[in-house]
Order: C-alpha cells, then sequence, then structure tokens
C-alpha cells in the first residue's frame, strides 16, 4: 500500500496566507520604485536649470514661475533659476543676491525674469541678460559686468535696454514708461555710469542723482536731467524697506 502525503489543513493556511503576505508586499515595492523614478526624475529636471542666485530677504508674497511652467513660492534661501520669473505681490518685496554677487531689489507688484545665466561654466562666455516688466527695482551690478561691462544687459519690458559700466542703479517701469536713476555707487572710488537705449535713441548718464524717462515705447529716452530728490527718496523708501543693503542718501544740492 503507497501512502501519499497529505497536507494538513494548518499547513495549507499558512501557505496561503505566505502567498497573500507576498502578493500584498508586491504593491509596495512599486510603490517604492516608482516614488524613486519620481524622485530622480525631479532631480534630473531640477539639475538641467541653471542656479543663478538665491532670495536673500523677502516680505509678503513672492513667487517664481519656472521655465518648465512650475510656479513656487519662494523664501529666504530659496534658489532662483536662469528662465524663472519672479513676481510680487501687494506689500511684498524681495531682493536676490546672484551667484556673481550682483544684487537685485523689486517693490511691491513688481515681475521681473532672468533671461540668462552664465557664470563660471568652462567653455562658456559668462553672461547676465535680466528684463524688469513692472514695478520699482534697484540693482547693483556684480562681478560679471566688471569683468566685462557687455555681458550683463537689463531690460525695462520692451521699452529700453540699460547697459552698465560698474553701477547702482534705481527706477519704475510703469505700464509703457519707465524711470532710470544713476545712483552713488557703493564704492565711492569707483567710476559709474549707464547707457539707456531703445529703438529711437540713447543716453549716457555718468553722475549720480541724474536720470532718464521713456514716457512711452514709441519715444527715447529724455536727455539726462537731475532727478527731483523726492522722486528719488520714494523710490528708494520702496526698496529700502526689505533690503539689506546699504543705499547712500541723495546729495542734498540735488533738490
Amino acid at each position: 500500500m503507497i501512502h501519499l502525503p497529505v497536507r494538513t489543513g494548518v499547513r495549507g493556511a499558512r501557505d496561503t496566507q505566505g502567498i497573500e503576505m507576498q502578493s500584498a508586499a508586491i504593491p509596495r515595492v512599486v510603490t517604492r520604485v516608482g516614488l524613486a523614478v519620481t524622485f530622480a526624475l525631479m532631480s534630473v529636471a531640477a539639475g538641467a536649470a541653471t542656479s543663478a542666485g538665491a532670495v536673500r530677504s523677502y516680505r509678503g508674497a513672492v513667487h517664481a514661475l519656472g521655465a518648465n511652467g512650475v510656479r513656487r513660492v519662494l523664501m529666504r534661501g530659496d534658489p532662483v533659476f536662469a528662465g524663472d520669473r519672479v513676481d510680487t505681490g501687494r506689500r511684498s518685496f524681495v531682493t536676490l543676491r546672484f551667484r556673481d554677487h550682483s544684487r537685485f531689489a523689486l517693490g511691491q507688484n513688481a515681475s521681473m525674469s532672468v533671461n540668462d545665466f552664465v557664470y563660471g561654466a568652462e567653455g562658456k562666455r559668462d553672461n547676465i541678460a535680466t528684463q524688469i516688466f513692472k514695478g520699482a527695482f534697484r540693482f547693483v551690478s556684480g562681478l560679471i559686468s566688471k569683468r566685462r561691462r557687455s555681458s550683463m544687459r537689463v531690460r525695462l519690458g520692451v521699452i529700453a535696454t540699460i547697459g552698465l559700466r560698474g553701477t547702482n542703479v534705481g527706477g519704475e517701469v510703469v505700464g509703457d514708461s519707465a524711470r532710470v536713476v544713476l545712483l552713488e555707487p557703493e564704492d565711492q572710488d569707483a567710476k559709474t555710469g549707464i547707457d539707456v537705449s531703445n529703438d529711437f535713441g540713447s543716453v549716457s548718464i555718468d553722475e549720480p542723482g541724474f536720470g532718464t524717462e521713456i514716457p512711452d515705447a514709441n519715444s527715447p529716452p529724455s536727455p539726462p536731467r537731475r532727478m527731483r530728490l523726492r522722486a528719488i527718496e520714494n523710490l528708494m523708501r520702496t526698496i529700502q524697506s526689505i533690503s539689506r543693503i546699504s543705499v547712500p542718501r541723495p546729495r542734498p544740492h540735488l533738490r
């Protein structure tokens, strides 16, 4: 008589339970793999963007719209990338410090884009290109501009372009008009100046306290003139409220 092995109910239950446990573990493994792949793709996407600088200080609502169409909230220390558009809300301000030590400050309801930023990349020429679409702004040029003036450009919407010669500049863009003021350099011994140009004309400003106005998108920049002290103070008060950069006060004789 041949005896065949018979599995007991208990053993069968254990086998079934083991199979069930293994089956339950499969979705968990898949989930973990999926998350790992997602994070990897996010890292690759982030690495594809060029880091231009970071938020130095801020107040209120500040956002960045990336070249990939993703909108994110900006806080102190957050990175800003080439291709980003930075926007401030009502009663909101932000200061940005770029890797070449250029600094930008934006007042409330302002908008600025970092069109291009290359610094220290092997085989590539350093370059910084930004565009102010609206609002009050102030910027101090950094190493890129000091090494090669033509390597830094600041556009004012579609109205005009500011060319730099190592400088400290304030201004405001409102609709299709803009005002630009050359401020006292942080280094009192440094030479400073700006060229403001568009398709209709160009002006050079070499003396702090002087500025130009572009009344609309179809007019040239006005001849350089002393800007009213009150206008400069109102502009700088907006930006100084959050900027930790020391801004020399305009000279009293500018009244």
